[in-house]
């Protein structure tokens, strides 16, 4: 088969490499199309301790296919939490001890979902979902996810800082919430996308919350630095190994400020993003703003287009 597979920053290669094949519980899944997204051009930049610890490397996660045991459509996350390690226990999934290795190899014509991804995410598409939608699955449930990290009650005020796919994402998990989502920084052309997920521009001064969605140490800065007395900032996006943050410990302390992290997604979150792509409540296909073959996907990592949100690549 085709597959794109990484072999160092910057190197990204479109091979012949052999067919996968299942084994126990595995399924065997036809890529239909695949999406880029944001950690997959950092990892293409500067490499991925995890994702591609073993190179020559399999790559990308965001999908649609069809299973080719039935015939089904299907999408499905990255991981799946093992239900028996101390933080499963505690009902912290995303914390899951076992979580490694996350799936990897969606830049090709077929993959293996392992069995134990298969059993707890490996969800059917609805005939009305488009493939290209419903490949938004992982990243919309990470999004659910950080959003009830950052307990969001109706009626709060949410600056979600950063306008790109995870920014818009989240401003539309805001609003579903029944809170007011105001989209702080980004390109002109980005920001003009809020009111279609919800959400307004502005500054996000006082908020209850702020969500982090920049990738960058200022963005963290800048969450804690918008909150109202007694808010919560939420680090969304991950920084490389060993960044420090210097955070202002006066606010924290004396004005009772929250800050925490989010990470990842949980089977629940799996499923109601599913749910939230499938009832069309928003125009989530905005967000797919080019498209390529498997061949292009290079060319693209390595100098994104102008106006570019997320690739559809279609092996």
């Amino acid at each position: 088969m085709r597959a794109a597979r990484f072999h160092g920053p910057g190197d990204l290669r479109v091979e012949e490499v052999p067919d996968p094949r299942p084994g126990p519980g595995d399924v065997l899944v036809q890529i239909d199309v695949a999406l880029t997204d944001g950690t997959d051009l950092k990892a293409f930049r500067r490499g991925h301790p995890l994702l591609l610890s073993k190179l020559p490397s399999l790559f990308g996660h965001e999908f649609c296919g069809t299973e080719v045991a039935t015939g089904r459509r299907v999408v499905a996350a990255n991981s799946a939490p093992c239900r028996t390690c101390a933080a499963c226990a505690r009902d912290e999934e995303a914390q899951c001890e076992n979580l490694l290795p996350l799936l990897n190899g969606a830049y090709a014509e077929l993959l293996v979902v392992p069995a134990r991804i298969a059993g707890a995410n490996l969800l059917p598409v609805p005939r009305s979902l488009a493939s290209e939608v419903a490949a938004l699955v992982e990243p919309l449930a990470c999004c659910l996810h950080g959003v009830e990290r950052a307990e969001v009650r109706a009626g709060q005020t949410v600056a979600v800082l950063g306008a790109g796919p995870i920014g818009l994402m989240l401003c539309a998990c805001i609003a579903d919430a029944g809170a007011r989502p105001v989209l702080v920084g980004g390109r002109a052309q980005r920001r003009a996308l809020g009111p279609d997920f919800g959400a307004e521009p502005g500054d996000g001064a006082g908020a209850d919350v702020a969500i982090e969605a920049t990738g960058t140490a200022k963005g963290w800065r800048d969450a804690v630095a918008l909150l109202r007395r007694g808010g919560t900032a939420v680090a969304f996006s991950g920084l490389p190994s060993r960044t420090e943050v210097p955070l202002d410990a006066r606010r924290i302390h004396y004005e009772e400020l929250t800050v925490r992290g989010a990470f990842h997604h949980t089977p629940r979150t799996v499923r109601a993003a599913l749910t939230f792509l499938a009832s069309g409540a928003r125009p989530w296909e905005k967000l797919l703003t080019h498209e390529i073959s498997l061949e292009g996907l290079p060319a693209l990592f390595a100098d994104p287009p102008e106006g570019y949100l997320k690739a559809i690549v279609r092996p």
